[in-house]
């Protein structure tokens, strides 16, 4: 087993097949859930991700499926546009949560909590009006700005909070460059900040995504670059150089560590990054895998 791939991957990706592209409907993703947690896949996935409005139909399925595995759930909350639509958001999220929980005690436990905040201006308020779901991992989604380095260290200070961002959508422009990542990613590992990242990782390496002319960034580099800056602490260009690289020849990996085009990082590094890296959200799982297969390294995490 290249233990180096194994510690980075394991239970890496929050099934997200709710959403898009593939917005699936519950029936058939938890379905797709449940296969994955008796297959082969079981080692990559996480928790089961569920937008608070369906959380009741979410509790109807899982009750069908009594003899199955406990579910993990990430709630992702209801969606916001300023302070006062926010705090409505917020009501309805906490109310709908405490029935979920009534009701799917025996089968499945939210652990998570997923939200977006209106605006980086009030980010304070927002801290402070979450503390109510603080028995879950909580995690504020930040708009990309100016503001967001300002905002990480807000979050950061709680000690309790984590940080989310998104990396791409259903159009071009809601893929951040590779430099503004590596700036986000720089910033959380100095600040030891958890952090997860949604939208656009479906593959290892980046690549162009046709449907929206955006350019999709890899999650195995963003891994790498975060191993890069905890055992070498490079700097922001060349964090930005790993995330673009498309070669999967510039990655190796071993019991040991991992290399990037010869640039040894120990073990001990490479499990740092986890600590903060919590996860990513995917609507697929059967993609990654398959990119993995394609690429060669699975066999290293199998065996």
């Amino acid at each position: 087993m290249r233990r180096a791939l194994q510690v980075l991957l394991s239970e890496v990706i929050d099934y997200a097949g709710l959403f898009p592209p593939a917005k699936l409907d519950i029936p058939t993703s938890v379905e797709n859930y449940l296969r994955y947690a008796h297959g082969s896949q079981k080692w990559i996935m996480g928790r089961f991700v569920c937008s608070s409005g369906k959380l009741p139909e979410l509790a109807r399925e899982l009750a069908e499926h009594p003899e199955e595995p406990f579910v993990p759930v990430t709630v992702i909350g209801q969606a916001s546009t300023d302070r006062k639509t926010w705090e409505h958001a917020l009501a309805h999220d906490s109310d709908v949560m405490n029935r979920f929980m009534k009701e799917v005690e025996n089968h499945a436990e939210i652990e998570a909590f997923e939200i977006r905040v209106p605006d980086h201006e009030h980010i304070e308020s927002y801290m402070k009006d979450v503390r109510g779901f603080d028995n879950v991992d909580v995690f504020l989604e930040l708009p990309w700005g100016d503001s967001m380095d300002e905002s990480l260290g807000l979050i950061a200070e709680t000690q309790w909070l984590r940080a989310k961002a998104r990396t791409g959508g259903l159009e071009a422009s809601a893929f951040p460059s590779a430099d503004t990542v590596a700036g986000f990613l720089q910033h959380c590992s100095h600040l030891e900040l958890p952090f997860k990242l949604t939208a656009g990782l479906h593959h290892p390496l980046p690549r162009h995504d046709e449907a929206t002319g955006g350019k999709m960034h890899g999650f195995l580099n963003i891994l790498v670059a975060l191993a890069m800056i905890y055992g070498l602490d490079v700097n922001r260009s060349e964090i930005t150089s790993v995330l673009e690289e498309t070669d999967p020849a510039a990655f190796r990996f071993s019991d040991d560590g991992l290399s990037f085009r010869g640039q040894e990082i120990s073990i001990d590094d490479v499990e740092s990054v986890r600590d903060i890296f919590v996860s990513y959200g995917s609507c697929s799982i059967d993609e990654p895998i398959e990119d993995l297969e394609k690429m060669g390294l699975l066999q290293a995490v199998k065996n």
